[in-house]
């Protein structure tokens, strides 16, 4: 007798652990899915150093000083190392959970998250105290859910500690590649077609020197616009992202509701279909 309750028991329990699997599928599908294209920053080929030595190089081609290459972006080099900063957290975090939810609990790297991050000017960006503490926090529910053996039934407690610090960061992520980051390319085709018309007024040049230069300009031109559209829609991910996150906070006791799951679902897939939108764009560099 005792071997059948034993038997069932089991039973039960293994249904209990597939049930509670189940009941989390949503929370994996929409943290994968946004694990996936938060990642597409590693991808965009440009960035504040890139920014700034094409400004410069426009300047010594303008100046027909082919002999000076030396650009001084030191300041553009520290906005690229907070900004890859901020997006290694934002990831941390977005993995963590994907784990979490799946019930993955491997030996996880947290040693990219134990440097303190400061407030102030960095170059072209800025860092703000909300922004500093918010990165700290990211990093101590990261570091606490892979050190404080965290199970399933204390995830809820990791998406409500997570989501004000982690939306602070996706929209710090936002504001500096579709506002900064996309502005200084709006400045660089300006100058672009304010050099190119000045190449092309000039008499010496033949029909097919011109020619060759209108080429080039539209040719910029395509790349620019196609890195903003990159932005653009990188910008519409992280919306997304912050808004479902959202939703997830604010049901965290209810992860099992029907609505919940499909909103979950829902977000999940039009993140889904925004990155194939943003993979589909090709540039160059």
């Amino acid at each position: 007798m005792n071997k059948y309750l034993i038997k069932a028991s089991t039973i039960l329990l293994f249904a209990i652990g597939l049930a509670s699997c189940a009941d989390l599928k949503h929370v994996s599908e929409f943290s994968t899915t946004s694990l996936e294209a938060v990642t597409a920053f590693e991808t965009i080929p440009y960035n504040f150093e890139q920014s700034c030595l094409d400004g410069c190089r426009l300047e010594n081609i303008k100046n027909l000083n082919i002999l000076n290459d030396s650009c001084d972006c030191s300041g553009e080099q520290q906005a690229d190392s907070i900004s890859l900063k901020i997006y290694t957290s934002v990831y941390a975090y977005f993995d963590g959970l994907t784990k979490l939810s799946s019930n993955d609990l491997t030996t996880y790297n947290t040693e990219a998250l134990e440097n303190a991050l400061s407030s102030g000017d960095f170059g072209p960006i800025q860092i703000n105290q909300k922004q500093a503490a918010s990165y700290s926090r990211i990093s101590t529910v990261v570091l606490g859910a892979f050190t404080n053996a965290y199970r399933k039934n204390k995830i809820r407690e990791y998406i409500k500690e997570g989501n004000e610090p982690v939306k602070t960061l996706l929209s710090f992520l936002d504001f500096n590649l579709s506002s900064n980051l996309s502005g200084k390319l709006d400045v660089k085709k300006e100058q672009l077609k304010s050099d190119y018309f000045e190449f092309l007024q000039n008499t010496e040049l033949s029909a097919q020197e011109k020619r060759e230069i209108a080429t080039d300009y539209f040719n910029g031109i395509e790349t620019i616009e196609n890195l903003q559209q990159k932005f653009a829609l990188y910008s519409e991910t992280l919306t997304e992202i912050s808004e479902g996150h959202q939703t997830l906070t604010e049901n965290a006791d209810k992860l099992s509701v029907r609505e919940i799951q499909e909103e979950l679902f829902r977000y999940a897939s039009d993140i889904k279909t925004i990155v194939i939108e943003f993979k589909k764009i090709r540039t160059n560099g």
